[in-house]
């Protein structure tokens, strides 16, 4: 745990959960998941925690949005006021070997077995198995590198998360009483852990929306916490007279016409947000963290972290 006194005591001191809290974003391509779980992650990390955000899939949008490379061991990613904010790219080669290692002792044979077609052909023989490694070698970060008071996971899309983030559970099933069979139950029981909260990102449209909803049904039908829905580039609804004044004097009707076309547009734009957003929080009973359209108000990831204060 970090130092700390008494005035800035971290929040998880003296009541951390059995597991280290863990925190899975998702959702659609193109809403800003990645951007989200590192401005989530710097959030948690104020508390004076240590906090890694693990990125699994080689995608490479942590190093993309944190503006810096990411490696396969936590290294710290951005400068935080206080607490420390690490990154890590978990890929399946070393996933497989860290798997080997612990539960077959291989030592430096298991680095021998990483070859891509090893590698390949493991993971294929069992379906799933991709995933529970991947997940096992995020959850076992707490283990291999101490200290770690909070998890957060730049999960794949919504559109895989519910096989990626179930794939233990039928796993268990195949391979009941195996090695497998241990990995995938305790990688199930990780992710049913109070401690482990799954949250969606979305864009209030039409096409996020509904995937959204899709997936939190689908991550309910796995026995999976929920956190909350983040609507990312969220806007505020300008305020417009009614009726519109007439155009003042030096401006003008032409001019005047089309500056109010625009108000009205970001006013038509800005409500059909917020009826996304009620049928969002009708359809899935979940909360919703409202967060700025930082491109165009221009602030950065410590906004972001400042709307997400309630996760």
């Amino acid at each position: 745990m970090p130092a700390t006194d008494s005035r800035s005591t971290p929040a998880y001191a003296g009541r951390m959960p059995a597991r280290c809290p863990l925190h899975i974003v998702t959702g659609k391509g193109g809403v800003g998941k990645t951007t989200i779980a590192l401005a989530l992650a710097l959030r948690l990390s104020r508390t004076g925690a240590r906090v890694v955000v693990a990125e699994v899939e080689g995608r490479g949008g942590l190093a993309l949005a944190a503006g810096g490379p990411v490696g396969s061991k936590p290294a710290q990613l951005l400068p935080t006021r206080s607490g420390r904010l690490e990154g890590v790219q978990i890929d399946a080669k070393a996933s497989l070997s860290g798997y080997l290692q612990r539960y077959y002792r291989l030592g430096f044979a298991a680095d021998l077995l990483q070859l891509d077609p090893l590698v390949d052909f493991a993971t294929r023989i069992a379906p799933g198995l991709r995933d529970i490694l991947l997940i096992g070698q995020v959850t076992h970060l707490t283990k291999t590198h101490p200290g770690i008071d909070a998890l957060v996971l730049d999960a794949p899309p919504s559109g895989r998360i519910a096989s990626f983030l179930g794939a233990g559970a039928g796993l268990a099933e195949l391979t009941d009483g195996s090695p497998i069979g241990e990995q995938a139950v305790s990688v199930m029981d990780d992710l049913r852990d109070p401690g482990c909260r799954t949250h969606v990102v979305t864009l209030l449209e039409e096409l996020p929306v509904t995937e959204t909803i899709e997936t939190v049904a689908a991550l309910r039908e796995l026995d999976l916490t929920l956190g909350t829905v983040v609507a990312n580039r969220c806007l505020a609804a300008p305020t417009v007279p009614d009726p519109l004044p007439p155009a003042p004097a030096g401006i003008a009707s032409e001019q005047w016409s089309a500056m109010t076309a625009a108000l009205l547009a970001d006013a038509d734009q800005a409500n059909g947000q917020n009826a996304w957003e009620a049928l969002l929080v009708h359809r899935t009973a979940l909360a919703v963290t409202r967060v700025p359209d930082t491109d165009s108000a221009g602030h950065g990831l410590s906004v972001l972290a400042d709307h997400l204060e309630g996760l």
